[in-house]
């Protein structure tokens, strides 16, 4: 079992709360998966967003139903999230996210790492449905284990070389939800982003 800093931990909790993210603790991956499913449940159906008139097809206004997606799981993770979702009635989606850009209701994905010092969840993007979803989702759910969570963004230099030897790509740094100040100095969440951001914290 991978170590825990449990000193990271609790500066990962501490600085969390003044960038407005949610944490939650959670035994396991599954655990994470139903607080996800909880949120999406308890939350208004999204508002759609207006698109171009060549756009990918949407849901229809008078069927749609609540969208939650999970675009980087694995296969056996996204068999049991299916299985957690299955009588929700919500829509499920792992790729196709072009499909929904008018709107996806919640967003859950599993982090690659953490710095403490800035509450900023390490995300792998090369995934343009990862990308999307993280994007357009109104609340963005992260499983994040603790033994991830490092001090300082200097603690997480071997992870960014690797990432850049694969070439090409993104790497998402996210530090709570969307937000601007650039209209009139009125702070404004969700505008490039989610409202909200909801880390459930893995012991592991």
């Amino acid at each position: 079992m991978a170590t825990i800093d449990r000193e990271a931990v609790e500066i990962f909790q501490k600085k969390a709360a003044p960038v407005t993210i949610k944490i939650v603790e959670a035994a396991g991956l599954a655990e994470a998966m139903a607080y996800a499913l909880e949120v999406c449940e308890k939350k208004e159906i999204c508002e759609l967003m207006p698109l171009a008139a060549d756009a990918a097809p949407q849901q229809s206004p008078t069927e749609r139903t609540k969208v939650i997606c999970a675009p980087n799981l694995t296969d056996k993770d996204y068999k049991e999230f299916e299985n957690l979702g299955k009588d929700k009635g919500f829509t499920l989606l792992r790729k196709g996210m072009r499909g929904y850009l008018s709107g996806i209701d919640v967003a859950f994905t599993t982090a690659d790492g953490a710095i403490a010092e800035t509450a900023t969840t390490i995300l792998e993007s090369m995934s343009e449905d990862v990308r999307l979803a993280t994007m357009i989702a109104e609340v963005h759910v992260i499983a994040l284990k603790k033994s991830q969570i490092k001090k300082t963004s200097y603690d997480v230099e071997d992870y960014l070389q690797k990432q850049m030897q694969k070439g090409t790509g993104y790497t998402a740094f996210i530090s709570g939800p969307s937000r601007t100040a650039d209209i009139e100095r009125v702070l404004t969440l969700g505008v490039h982003g989610p409202l909200e951001v909801h880390i459930a914290l893995l012991e592991g």
